[in-house]
């Protein structure tokens, strides 16, 4: 008589953002946790999509409306997120929080003095757990028990988390006592996002510190944080790269000649980064490189400034804003992916503020730098560009051995050594990949495993598949 096999259980996996159908959906988890067992219903407001069914169709998919938070459960959040801040003095939380105070609600006279007061009093009284407590108040939206009902899930795994978009959803899962887990998407989000609104039983990261953080900071056992690489950088192990002159000559750029290429950020990283292109054009025109350079901007995909318009028709210079960008979200396709790795490649060198290409430059082995002045101003700290390696997960990039230009001359003396020599630094590249990724490549089915075991082990068996990157 042949052996019954058992049924195999499901997973509800919330999917809001372009984000995490690029770092998720795209990367294969996905299809390595339904190969080890797992059935995964997305949860997604691209549910009825024709191009997300066409691309995602062989899952279960299921209509979620992202939320947002707004009103009093917005100024509650927000308020939770301060003085969760307070117990992280010189950490990129208490940064944050002091940039929100002092800076994002600058013109909101309301705003400043309650959240003003509210940050006088929790620093010396203990406000957060009795914040945290009124949690409670926020009951579960009642549209998303219908979800339930119909899959009948045995684990909950999420990607926004620090977002609150799936707070409705982690709220049932509480309320069912059904598992829940987090992918944690991008290696800033545990040190710097704030608190966790609804706390999942157990996470997947990038790297040994993102554990460390998740432990000191959110109190998670060891055991329920599995380090799995970065998924969304799997590309980089396979495929082949576009040869530098092919993609040159298809911007009109000539590949005898250097080319420097510039990776902006948005607007609240850099308010100023146009003058920082303009004295990289300065420069090469003065010849201050000390041979002919080109220069390629590319946009951030949330980023709509009109100042760089000015920009264009440059000779010697390229703007692009990437495909798929909307200014406030990236759907990044495998084509998308595919082409940033083709642009990095092309560099002779890359600059950005604080920005993960970085990493992306140096699993490249192509030299690249950070920018840490303000174009032609001295901003104060907190609207300053040097405050972004202050940030408790940015400043392991300068640590490995990452250059900062700290000002116009430290910019032009950079770009004129690695002209020189670009196997300068190659040893702190290495440094960066090895903290920060690990082993590159594998990473999707590290994690799809990972998850597969918490949601048929547990969720102390979500480890199991772990690798240190330490």
């Amino acid at each position: 008589m042949p052996t019954r096999l058992p049924p195999m259980k499901t997973a509800l996996i919330v999917i809001t953002r372009g984000w995490d159908v690029r770092a998720i959906l795209r990367t294969g988890v996905l299809n390595h946790l339904r190969d080890a067992g797992v059935r995964p219903v997305i949860l997604t407001p691209k549910a009825e999509d024709p191009a997300f069914l066409q691309e995602f169709g062989k899952f279960d998919l299921e209509y979620y409306e992202r939320h947002v938070p707004a009103g009093l459960e917005g100024t509650y959040r927000r308020s939770v997120n301060l003085l969760f801040s307070l117990g992280f003095p010189d950490h990129s939380l208490d940064i944050m929080s002091r940039r929100f105070t002092d800076v994002q609600i600058q013109g909101h006279p309301l705003k400043q003095a309650f959240y003003g007061a509210l940050r006088r009093a929790g620093m010396v009284l203990p406000l957060y757990g009795p914040a945290r407590g009124a949690e409670r108040l926020f009951r579960a939206d009642r549209r998303w028990g219908r979800i339930f009902k119909k899959w009948r899930p045995d684990a909950v795994i999420t990607t926004p988390l620090f977002d609150w978009s799936d707070v409705p959803i982690l709220k049932w899962a509480q309320k069912l006592r059904i598992p829940s887990a987090a992918i944690v998407a991008s290696w800033d989000n545990i040190s710097t996002k704030g608190a966790i609104a609804v706390r999942p039983d157990a996470l997947t990261v990038w790297n040994e510190d993102m554990r460390h953080e998740a432990v000191v900071t959110h109190g998670y056992r060891k055991e329920r944080v599995a380090v799995t690489g970065v998924p969304p950088f799997d590309h980089w192990a396979t495929g082949s790269r576009m040869p530098r002159e092919e993609f040159l000559l298809k911007y009109g750029l000539d590949p005898s000649k250097k080319v420097i290429m510039y990776m902006t950020a948005s607007v609240r990283i850099h308010p100023n980064e146009h003058e920082i292109v303009e004295h990289l054009v300065e420069a090469s025109r003065s010849g201050a490189f000390g041979e002919p350079a080109q220069i390629f901007v590319r946009i951030h995909p949330r980023e709509n400034r009109p100042e760089w318009q000015k920009f264009r028709g440059l000779p010697g210079v390229v703007v692009e804003k990437p495909p798929h960008s909307t200014g406030t979200d990236w759907d990044a396709t495998p084509g998308d992916m595919e082409h940033l790795r083709n642009t990095l490649c092309a560099s002779d060198v890359s600059m950005n503020v604080a920005s993960t290409v970085t990493v992306e430059a140096c699993i490249a082995d192509r030299p690249v730098f950070n920018i840490g002045y303000d174009g032609n101003s001295d901003a104060p700290e907190l609207k300053s560009a040097r405050r972004h390696y202050r940030f408790t997960h940015y400043k392991r990039v300068p640590e490995c051995g990452i250059p900062v230009a700290w000002s116009r001359r430290e910019m032009i003396e950079l770009v004129k050594g690695y002209f020189a020599d670009p196997s300068k630094d190659r040893e702190a590249r290495a440094r960066v990949v090895k903290r920060l990724c690990g082993t590159v490549g594998g990473s999707a089915e590290r994690a799809g495993r990972a998850l597969a075991a918490f949601v048929n082990d547990g969720a102390d068996a979500i480890s199991r598949f772990d690798v240190s990157c330490s």
